[in-house]
């Protein structure tokens, strides 16, 4: 008899508990109303029109100080470190103290950047001849356009501008 006392609460338990939990969110998602404020229309700004100067860009464009005389990126490497065609990788610790790696290449362009971070699997990369190259799985990466050579990654690494100023080398990560 215990037996079937026991199945009949729990029966009864289980078809009573959905419409408690019901009634309870019922009650908790009811609001009373409340007039609801109309926005103020706001006036439409004039977007500057800009005017072509006739300059080609370049793949290291020349910092310009902003109106507080702060320069733009964050200082990652001398000039002269970068010889044409050389991979390197500098690394930078962020506000954390955790270091990241990015790998700076001179080409005939200007400097390029790229993450260490390998997109197959996020391990880092190193510098192998004048390729970037996983050690977890085997992928290689061109250092001077971050496209992938051999797999098994897809993805191409994740680039970053440079600003070359001052003999300074400036990475802007955003």
């Amino acid at each position: 008899m215990s037996q079937i006392s026991r199945r009949l609460f729990f029966l009864l338990l289980g078809a009573l508990i959905p419409s408690v939990i019901n009634d309870k969110t019922d009650a908790a998602t009811t609001k009373k109303s409340t007039p609801t404020p109309t926005p103020t229309p706001k006036k439409k700004k004039k977007k500057p029109t800009p005017t072509p100067t006739g300059k080609k860009p370049s793949a290291s464009p020349e910092a310009k100080p902003t109106q507080s005389g702060v320069i733009e990126g964050v200082f990652i490497a001398k000039s002269a470190e970068l010889k044409l065609r050389q991979p390197k990788v500098f690394y930078l610790k962020d506000s954390f103290g955790i270091s990241t790696g990015y790998s700076l290449t001179r080409t005939s362009k200007g400097v390029v950047a790229f993450s260490t971070r390998c997109t197959h699997a996020g391990a880092p990369t190193n510098v192998s001849g004048s390729q970037l190259l996983c050690p977890a799985h085997g992928s290689i990466f061109n250092p001077e356009s971050g496209e992938v050579i051999r797999g098994p990654a897809l993805d191409p690494l994740k680039s970053y501008r440079i600003i070359e100023i001052n003999e300074e080398v400036r990475i802007v990560i955003s």
